[in-house]
């Protein structure tokens, strides 16, 4: 393990060709000392070695420190906030410090199988247009099955000089499958920080706004279930999707059909948390927009 204070390290080992980019890692963790190397084990174990694994550790309170430093590898780069900061700040802070061409990222509690970054990396060297994300299939643990059942095939999932609809509309995995070009990354910037969660969703659609999004119809990362999960409904969760409505409402007002549904379940979230006043606001605009929907009827008068 490497601490470092921000500056980029890359280590060439023996079975890296010469043209082979480096791909840079970022592991966000927080109180996941007992998971953590699992995750830092499989970024290790790529048959594509050619890696930098950031690994930020948002002020944990357990044994994280010396999780992380039982690595010897000289690829793995250590970074400590002083405080924590949120999921948002980590990966910002991991962004600050890559050194590669591409950037992937990793949650603490997921694994990937060991030909992830080669299977990505050579989506990239055969396309030829120029795809801003590449995202995977993989087992769920707390589904027990695929993350995506559809059917899907591999390839361009959304592309915005064609799709019409908005790319959130179709079911896309969570940030432990995906892999962007570091020029991208520069474009499209940071994760906005006051989002605890759906900041991943934020960041996804700003680079969908100008990239097409491929999908690797592969079964590449597992996504175990976890109790400090941050997907879970509370107040935050509402919070949140109120920022990224706010962020993202001049791109949402072009699918109407995805609009009302974003109304309606932010109108139900609200209700499960039992803010009668935010439910009323969101279910009543996605009203406006179905005045005779029936279900949304219905939970208004529950409001």
């Amino acid at each position: 393990m490497v601490w470092t204070k921000g500056y980029g390290l890359r280590l060439i080992g023996t079975k890296i060709m010469l043209n082979s980019p480096l791909v840079s890692v970022i592991i966000p963790t927080y109180n996941r000392a007992d998971i953590v190397k699992r995750a830092i084990s499989s970024a290790l174990n790529q048959t594509y070695q050619n890696l930098e694994i950031i690994v930020i550790d948002n002020a944990s309170s357990d044994n994280t420190v010396e999780a992380v430093g039982e690595f010897s590898d000289r690829r793995v780069k250590f970074i400590q906030h002083p405080i924590n900061k949120g999921p948002a700040a980590s990966r910002n802070t991991g962004i600050r410090n890559v050194s590669g061409e591409y950037v992937a990222f990793l949650d603490s509690d997921d694994e990937w199988a060991s030909n992830k970054i080669l299977r990505q990396l050579e989506v990239f060297k055969k396309d030829t247009s120029t795809i801003g994300l590449v995202f995977t299939n993989g087992y769920d643990q707390s589904r027990n099955g695929r993350f995506i059942t559809d059917g899907i095939d591999s390839g361009i999932f959304f592309d915005p000089a064609k799709d019409k609809y908005y790319p959130l509309r179709r079911l896309i995995t969570t940030m432990s499958s995906w892999m962007l070009p570091a020029a991208v990354v520069r474009r499209v910037g940071y994760f906005e920080e006051s989002m605890h969660t759906w900041d991943d969703g934020d960041y996804l659609v700003r680079v969908s706004y100008e990239y097409p999004l491929y999908f690797l119809n592969e079964d590449l990362v597992t996504w175990h279930a976890t109790g400090t999960h941050l997907n879970v409904m509370s107040v935050g969760l509402v919070n949140d999707k109120e920022v990224f409505l706010e962020r993202n409402l001049q791109h949402l007002l072009l699918d109407k059909e995805y609009l009302f549904k974003f109304y309606r379940a932010l109108g139900k979230d609200a209700l499960k948390v039992k803010d009668r006043k935010r439910a009323r606001k969101y279910l009543l605009k996605a009203l406006s927009i179905k005045p005779f929907d029936l279900s949304t009827i219905s939970k208004i008068i529950k409001a």
